[in-house]
């Protein structure tokens, strides 16, 4: 199982999780970037997506900021209330993570999808439970993966993008191998 991925957050590409589920992995992440590409080619029934969807966040941070208040899921305020009281270790440690949900807009919308994310973990782990249906997810979200094959993105590039065609390498005879 992977780490969930906060919503919305500027990275340079999703490969990462294009390679946890090249490697028997299964998602557990937010509706947009890569997850959705990866979900278009493995199938629904085998990713745990959460959360907001990418075309919802920049009004949910338009909310946050100009709103009249941004409410703290409840179950994630008994984690922060957990933190504070030092369950987790030194509360200051993670006092600067706290105060951007609970004081600085929560940019990365954690408290917007936190309960989705915890409903997705109860699906996670009742699938997990089913170990045939477990390992059938895995076999089949590797099976297929083939669209990300880095031989397909060259030969799409290479067509549309760089307008060049194959060429076919010369033996040490001077005879190209297809026509041997």
């Amino acid at each position: 199982m992977t780490l969930p991925k906060l919503t919305g957050i500027p990275r340079a590409s999703g490969t990462s999780n294009m390679k946890f589920v090249l490697n028997g992995g299964l998602i557990i992440g937010t509706c947009d970037g890569a997850n959705i590409e990866i979900t278009r080619e493995i199938g629904e029934e085998n990713i745990f997506l959460f959360g907001n969807l990418a075309e919802d966040v920049d009004d949910l941070r338009h909310h946050h900021t100009y709103g009249q208040d941004h409410k703290i899921d409840p179950s994630l305020d008994k984690v922060f209330q957990a933190i504070q009281s030092g369950t987790f270790g030194n509360p200051q440690d993670f006092s600067g993570m706290v105060a951007a949900v609970r004081e600085h807009g929560d940019f990365y919308l954690v408290s917007d999808d936190f309960h989705s994310y915890l409903e997705t973990q109860e699906l996670v782990d009742k699938s997990y439970a089913d170990q045939e249906l477990w390992i059938t997810k895995c076999i089949t979200s590797v099976a297929r993966m083939g669209f990300f094959s880095s031989d397909r993105c060259i030969n799409e590039y290479a067509e549309a993008i760089w307008n060049v065609e194959p060429l076919q390498p010369e033996t040490s005879g001077g005879v190209a191998e297809g026509e041997l």
